[in-house]
């Protein structure tokens, strides 16, 4: 719960909603993304991000409809987002893994667990998550030391095929060093180089 008290309070009702109507559903609901990192920052952040396992877009649909929301859904990528009446909204995603079938090329997604979602993303500060169902509200997920990272303001990729799949995340690197202040992490740095050597920007749309 502790993670949780810093956040705005229409924030926490919004969470505390999702969680309540997940442990209904029987489904997994977690906070991901980054406003889990800014957390730790104590940065406030309105971008709200959801991770469930299961089917995402249904528990978008239901959560909408209970709080007379209008849900988009993005069904290739099992996403959608929600607009609230009062201005707010979340953004909702099934928890999924993806396939690279060539580097920079859109992903193939398959629904998967958390543990999964998380290993998919770019950096170890943007893989954390934070439980909202009941009785585990609050407790912190965090399997790649993400924490840890923040620690020492470092950006780290998750394996070294994450910028040749995804040459994005070069750009996103550079972003969150000069924003956050931090350096890249010693391989991190490396397989950048390598990629960018490669051309592998050239491989982007």
């Amino acid at each position: 719960m502790e993670a949780l008290k810093a956040l705005p309070e229409w924030v926490k009702d919004r969470l505390h909603e999702a969680g309540k109507l997940a442990d209904q559903l029987d489904l997994a609901v977690y906070l991901v993304g980054g406003i889990v990192r800014d957390v730790f920052l104590d940065h406030v952040r309105m971008d709200i991000d959801l991770a469930v396992v299961g089917d995402g877009i249904r528990f978008a649909e239901c959560l909408a409809h209970k709080h007379q929301g209008r849900m988009t859904p993005y069904g290739r990528f099992g996403t959608a987002t929600i607009d609230f009446s009062d201005g707010t909204k979340l953004d909702i995603a099934t928890a999924r893994s993806e396939r690279y079938e060539t580097p920079g090329a859109l992903p193939r997604v398959s629904p998967d667990t958390l543990e999964a979602d998380l290993a998919r993303r770019d950096f170890s500060v943007n893989a954390m998550a934070i439980c909202l169902n009941a009785p585990h509200r609050g407790m912190i997920i965090d399997p790649h030391d993400g924490r840890r990272d923040l620690e020492n303001r470092t950006i780290r990729i998750l394996h070294d095929r994450s910028f040749f799949d995804d040459p994005t995340r070069l750009f996103r690197a550079v972003r969150f060093e000069q924003r956050l202040q931090f350096q890249l992490e010693h391989r991190t740095e490396q397989v950048y180089r390598e990629v960018v050597d490669a051309h592998g920007i050239d491989r982007l749309s």
